[in-house]
């Protein structure tokens, strides 16, 4: 797949109650798997943080060929290492999976995800009904850099870090870049990000020598990404199929 419409392959994580269809959103997902055995991979703190509820259910909204569809996540497998969660969904028409590649992007290639930390919850004054807007961000930009995370994580987790910010939502989304054959694949997935409690990466203080002070503080905002290998292990493990591209549509 050397071009992608990001609807097709990337959809936000949604909980839903009996009596009404949407309540909150939660993250962003993307489709792996094969046409007759789709997935759903996003962030497994998407759900440890958000515990289901009497009548209370997740759901993901797929953009279909005439309507949307919201289509119900009735099984998470959670990874009892790292920061993963899988959904088997079956069969779902138009639905474009995303796959890995033996590649890792080089440190002058772009990489890039689509996410839906943008959504919003709007009441009409006049109908009194609640209307979801949803309007996913696109960021593209490079990673700063690959490194093994002790914090929070309990083992040390292959993690990177990318030049965009992971916004609330945007967990769980896929980290993509285009391999050597043109191919869009996933090398990482966001979890986090980097300035949880708002800390300035940097502080230029200045002092003339009348006792002025000057400070300037800068922040980074750097996305934090689980490492494709970890990924696609834990996938294999729950055993997902066709997660790789193969060498033949590497070549092409």
């Amino acid at each position: 797949m050397n071009r992608l419409d990001p609807l097709q392959s990337i959809v936000p994580i949604l909980k839903g109650h009996r009596s009404k269809a949407i309540t909150d959103v939660l993250g962003t997902g993307f489709f792996v798997g094969s046409p007759g055995s789709l997935y759903v991979i996003s962030a497994k703190h998407v759900f440890e943080a958000n515990p289901l509820k009497e009548g209370e259910h997740y759901a993901i909204l797929f953009y279909g060929e005439k309507e949307h569809q919201l289509w119900n996540l009735k099984k998470v497998h959670l990874s009892s290492k790292f920061d993963i969660a899988a959904c088997p969904i079956g069969e779902l028409p138009r639905v474009v999976p995303l796959q890995f590649s033996a590649e890792e992007p080089a440190l002058n290639d772009d990489i890039f995800t689509f996410e839906y930390s943008s959504t919003r919850f709007e009441k009409n004054p006049t109908t009194g009904k609640t209307n979801i807007s949803f309007e996913p961000y696109s960021h593209k930009g490079n990673i700063v850099r690959s490194y093994n995370s002790l914090y929070p994580e309990s083992i040390p987790t292959p993690s990177f870090l990318t030049s965009f910010p992971a916004l609330q939502g945007a967990s769980g989304a896929p980290v993509l870049f285009s391999s050597t054959g043109k191919n869009i694949c996933i090398t990482g997935m966001l979890i986090a990000n980097i300035e949880r409690h708002l800390l300035p990466a940097q502080v230029v203080r200045i002092e003339d020598e009348k006792g002025f002070v000057e400070e300037t503080k800068y922040f980074l905002p750097f996305g934090k990404a689980l490492q494709a290998k970890v990924i696609a292990q834990f996938l294999q493990d729950v055993g997902v199929e066709n997660i790789f591209l193969t060498a033949l549509t590497e070549k092409q």
